[in-house]
């Protein structure tokens, strides 16, 4: 066995002065140790250009290669909505499929833009010029374009109107007016961000299985991940922490949402875009800049400012996500998801004590028109006997349920296919007339589907 006593080296002081500087020279690359830093990583090391672009491309193909979900002739789907993220995303597939690069991408890749002027209030000629643009960018990477309007996510699946991206086809708006109406009835800037949200996963599933792929991949980075679950803590989806920070968000079944960029910083982007000069066609605009009238853009601030002062902040934030996992089982039936998020129901049992049913008893105890002495047997039904909550329910009497007894079912029945903060996005609302048709018309099937086993129940052996 050797021994520090067997040998002995006289001048130490050199072996520490050349470790000195290999360790604190911050003007040499981290990798390469020969060239000077052309850009220095926020509570990490400098690197050189060539350096820092090879980590790059690395880190993109390590994280589509670890988790083999993409295999070779995959048709896979790209949100592409100009921002810078989903730019640099476009660049980093197409260098990933040249034929220059060592283990090249192979899958075909089909990018779709989701026209939501007319929710964030462009004019005319702004939505112009960014569809223009758009059709410029999508056509320089050389992939198949695809455009859709947000309010289309208001049709049925069968009816959704997807065009091939081009200067002579306009997209559908005819349904715009409907979808202002709805998010105007919305109480805050909160439920309407929260809805829109989920109304453009659910156009981005719609849309995958339009045109046959199985995979969509999402731009989101490291700090959109960290602000997404510190908002989603807020907003009560706290059971779906690790479905949005892991790398597969698989709530539906036939489509996978891939997330290739949780982990690259903002920095990191920044940097990549200057380096091949790619400018961002539109700019993310959750009022971020001024005050915030919304939860999400609250945490965004939040995580921003936290993150200038301590480098880790959103590392440890989405990394500690993605450990979490609510219980209960991943293989469960298709209609115990919310016909909103997908997610899980988390509708409370009768003997089940939880932060839902409080707050149920608290609504009830509070409201004017439930007698009190009927709070026992209604809690054990897991449902209250009057809509208090609807604005459109100006006066309230003891008779109201009875006499409401039709508008009251089908509100209750509602709300058992949301989920807890699904059903915060409409509240102190008539639900039937707040909620899209196409949700209405799956909560009306999987009731028949109910009625239907609930009749032929006696008849099985």
């Amino acid at each position: 066995m050797c021994s520090l006593n067997d040998c002995s080296y006289n001048d130490n002081n050199e072996i520490h002065e050349f470790t000195k500087d290999l360790s604190t020279d911050a003007t040499l690359c981290r990798k390469c140790r020969s060239k000077d830093i052309d850009i220095l990583l926020v509570g990490q090391s400098g690197y050189c250009n060539a350096c820092f672009l090879t980590a790059t491309n690395h880190k993109f193909r390590a994280a589509l290669g670890k988790s083999k979900i993409i295999r070779h002739g995959n048709s896979v789907l790209v949100d592409y909505s100009g921002e810078l993220n989903s730019t640099v995303l476009l660049h980093l597939i197409k260098t990933g499929m040249s034929e220059s690069v060592h283990k090249k991408l192979i899958f075909k890749t089909v990018v779709l833009y989701i026209d939501d002027s007319t929710v964030m209030k462009e004019t005319d000629e702004e939505r112009c010029a960014v569809r223009s643009k758009i059709i410029e960018q999508i056509k320089d990477f050389a992939f198949t374009g695809y455009t859709v309007s947000l309010s289309e996510v208001l049709k049925k699946e069968d009816d959704v109107n997807i065009k091939l991206v081009d200067h002579d086809q306009e997209v559908d708006n005819e349904n715009n007016d409907q979808l202002l109406t709805i998010l105007a009835k919305l109480p805050d800037d909160t439920s309407r961000l929260d809805l829109l949200f989920q109304l453009r996963r659910k156009l981005l599933i719609v849309a995958a299985r339009k045109l046959n792929c199985d995979k969509i991949l999402q731009a989101d980075c490291a700090t959109d991940v960290a602000t997404k679950v510190l908002a989603n803590i807020c907003l009560g989806r706290s059971a779906q922490l690790s479905t949005l920070a892991n790398f597969c968000d698989a709530r539906c079944a036939d489509v996978k949402i891939l997330k290739p960029m949780r982990d690259f910083t903002q920095q990191e982007l920044l940097h990549y875009s200057e380096y091949y000069k790619i400018d961002s066609l539109k700019l993310r605009d959750l009022g971020v800049s001024g005050p915030a009238t919304s939860i999400q853009a609250l945490t965004q601030k939040f995580t921003t400012g936290l993150e200038s002062q301590f480098s880790g902040t959103v590392s440890v934030v989405f990394r500690t996500a993605e450990k979490l996992s609510a219980r209960g089982n991943e293989n469960q039936d298709v209609e115990n998801n919310c016909v909103l998020c997908d997610a899980k129901l988390d509708n409370e049992s009768s003997d089940q004590v939880s932060a839902i049913r409080a707050i149920r008893v608290s609504r009830i105890v509070s409201s004017d028109c439930v007698l009190i002495k009927n709070l026992s047997r209604n809690m054990e039904k897991g449902e209250s006997n009057c809509e208090s909550s609807q604005p459109d329910d100006k006066e309230c009497s003891a008779n109201c349920c009875r006499s409401n007894k039709k508008k009251r079912a089908s509100s209750e029945d509602i709300q058992k296919y949301l989920c807890y903060s699904c059903r915060l996005i409409f509240r102190n609302l008539n639900i039937p007339n707040a909620l899209p048709a196409p949700l209405l018309s799956t909560i009306e099937q999987r009731l028949a589907l109910r009625n239907m086993r609930r009749e032929i129940n006696d008849f099985l052996l």
